[in-house]
């Protein structure tokens, strides 16, 4: 069943487009005011880990919307790690040994049966399809507070429901215009499977298989705007934020504070070109609802950046064209100090065995293109490649679509 969601959200959008397309044709000029800043739609990772807590997005609005806005997010995102158990050294002397070996050497000069360590384990596979509604209500002419809801779905991604985030498209383009052949080991191990399976530390586990639909969690935001800068046509923007997750695997209350600010070099043309940076620090499970809680990585606190570009056109009927490039990067997973002396292991060693754990100590990033078209409705389509070529996610393709309306 789970599979027709996709073409039931498909009709919802249809349904909910239509008639605003319809009154899009008739708007007069006037509204010319209705592009807020850069137009830039939800483009967070699906992470098998960051889908599951509140990870902060990043805002590159001018000021609050005219109205209340009803935002539409559905993204798909291809995820690859093998099998990998971890274990992690506790005497100081086996991880200053570890350190001093080459990576792929540590596997066979390690025992775990003799030396004391920690271990965990870790596995993903699948298209994350992640479903987000949000609400951003105007307080006043400086004031705004977004609430949003997220959630997700584990599927294989067979074709139609997926095209080029499945897994056959990925590694027709792998064989036939560049990366090579079977590159990551998924034909090897089989493609168009589905499961995230993960053991942390304390032994609290979770496994997730084709199907599994999430309710993750409910994030609100407040952010306040400053004209300090105007002058100069900076805009600032601050924002508090809470986020409520309320899934089985994750159930704790996550605590976080943003900056952000857009620079326009050109607002008094109908072509301008817009500049957007900001900064946010999150404290994950600031309060554990869970006892029994999975640890999704032991690094309590994230931070991230991101730049932003954006190039705007407006039409002669007053709506615009806005291609945008979006670069993100954010902190590890796991604690970095341990990246030098971990030991991951695999049976099975094939092609980038060890990515799944790898992973977890690296800087995730990676880029998205957008486009978006905003008269009175906004609805921007966007691609999204990592950096790191962890495959967390691979290739995710999103979409948005922002409706104002009035209670």
């Amino acid at each position: 069943m789970y599979k027709y969601i996709h073409l039931v959200l498909l009709l919802v959008c249809i349904m909910v487009m239509y008639p605003f397309h319809a009154t899009l044709a008739q708007n007069k000029r006037n509204d010319l005011h209705l592009k807020n800043g850069i137009s830039k739609p939800n483009t967070l990772a699906t992470h098998p880990f960051g889908i599951l807590f509140y990870t902060l997005p990043h805002n590159f609005k001018s000021r609050p919307d005219n109205a209340t806005l009803f935002d539409i997010h559905l993204s798909s995102g291809n995820i690859w790690g093998q099998a990998v158990d971890v274990f992690v050294p506790s005497l100081a002397a086996d991880q200053a040994r570890m350190e001093a070996l080459s990576f792929y050497s540590r596997n066979s000069r390690f025992n775990a049966l003799e030396s004391p360590s920690e271990y965990y384990f870790f596995q993903y596979d699948g298209v994350i399809k992640d479903f987000r509604l949000s609400l951003s209500i105007p307080l006043n002419e400086r004031n705004e507070l977004k609430v949003s809801a997220r959630s997700f779905l584990l599927t294989t991604g067979r074709f139609p429901f997926s095209t080029i985030t499945g897994d056959q498209f990925i590694e027709f383009f792998h064989s036939n215009v560049a990366g090579g052949e079977d590159p990551f080991g998924r034909r090897a191990l089989g493609m168009d499977q589905a499961q995230i399976q993960y053991i942390d530390r304390h032994g609290n586990s979770f496994n997730l298989t084709e199907g599994s639909f999430i309710f993750s969690g409910i994030e609100t935001a407040f952010y306040t705007y400053s004209n300090l800068l105007a002058k100069q046509h900076i805009i600032l923007n601050f924002g508090a934020h809470a986020g409520l997750n309320l899934s089985s695997i994750n159930t704790s209350l996550d605590l976080g504070a943003s900056v952000g600010g857009i620079k326009n070099f050109s607002p008094n043309r109908k072509g301008q070109f817009l500049v957007g940076m900001g900064l946010n620090i999150l404290r994950k499970r600031a309060v554990g609802l869970n006892s029994n809680q999975v640890d999704l990585g032991t690094s309590s606190y994230f931070g991230s950046f991101e730049g932003h570009l954006e190039y705007s056109k407006q039409t002669p009927k007053g709506a615009y064209h806005s291609f945008g490039l979006n670069y993100r990067i954010q902190t590890p997973y796991n604690n970095k100090k341990e990246e030098g002396h971990y030991v991951p292991s695999s049976p099975d060693r094939i092609a980038r065995w060890h990515e799944a754990a790898r992973h977890l100590y690296k800087f995730p990033s990676y880029w998205s293109l957008i486009y978006s078209f905003t008269k009175k409705t906004e609805i921007s389509v966007y691609l999204q490649q990592d950096m790191l070529v962890n495959n967390a996610p691979d290739i995710q393709l999103g979409a948005n679509l922002k409706i104002p309306f009035s209670f």
